[in-house]
């Protein structure tokens, strides 16, 4: 059941719930994954068909998916995506050998992986019940997070969501907002971007950085 207040989109804080095991154990690293994945996991249902657009090779949120939803497809432009021997590679080079040795390889079964680029899929339209992307769009410039963003109109479903999260500021909101009107998306519930004083940040890769989450819909 969703919750009107998973609903409000708005900065990531140090009061929402978190989980340092989603799969495996989460590098500390992954300063905002922790919070990213309990929130983005709570829209997805037994009955959904849904997407982890530029889901990355170790990142074990698409197999979380798929303890979850009906049909789980996933994407990546990087070409490990599309081998599971290179997955696992990967788990083992970035998140530890002993990580691994704990991960049920039975997970692949439930999730369609699929080399493309996020602006342009091999899906259906209207195909999904959600689609999400976490902490992607930051690291690309505005004209890629529109076509992106229209990409992902295309294949979402009239009655589905859209479940993100951004770095700020390296996205500012009033440019992306302006982005989700041309790709005829606008929010699902409330939203509200003051930034609060417990708002998660990290300055481990520089200046600081906090993390919002984002929840669209098809303006229908």
């Amino acid at each position: 059941m969703i919750h009107a207040v998973d609903c409000i989109s708005r900065f990531i804080t140090y009061g929402d719930a978190k989980e340092t095991h989603i799969v495996y154990d989460l590098p500390e690293a992954w300063w905002s994954r922790h919070y990213e994945y309990v929130w983005a996991g709570r829209f997805a249902t037994s009955s959904d068909v849904v997407l982890d657009v530029a889901c990355g090779v170790c990142h074990p949120f698409k197999f979380y998916l798929g303890t979850i939803a009906k049909e789980v497809y996933a994407c990546d432009s990087d070409p490990r995506i599309v081998s599971k021997n290179e997955i696992i590679q990967d788990i083992k080079d970035s998140i530890g050998e002993k990580v691994y040795s704990e991960f049920d390889d039975s997970l692949f079964d439930n999730v369609q992986l699929a080399l493309c680029d996020m602006t342009q899929m091999p899906y259906a339209d209207n195909r999904f019940d959600k689609v999400y992307c976490i902490s992607v769009l930051e690291h690309v410039d505005e004209l890629v997070q529109l076509k992106a963003l229209l990409e992902f109109s295309r294949v979402l479903k009239d009655d589905g969501l859209i479940v993100l999260t951004v770095d700020y500021p390296n996205v500012h909101m009033d440019s992306l907002m302006e982005l989700m009107k041309k790709a005829n998306l606008k929010f699902y519930g409330d939203y509200d971007f003051s930034v609060p004083d417990n708002a998660i940040s990290t300055t481990m890769w520089g200046p600081e950085l906090k993390c919002i989450r984002l929840l669209l819909c098809k303006m229908v």
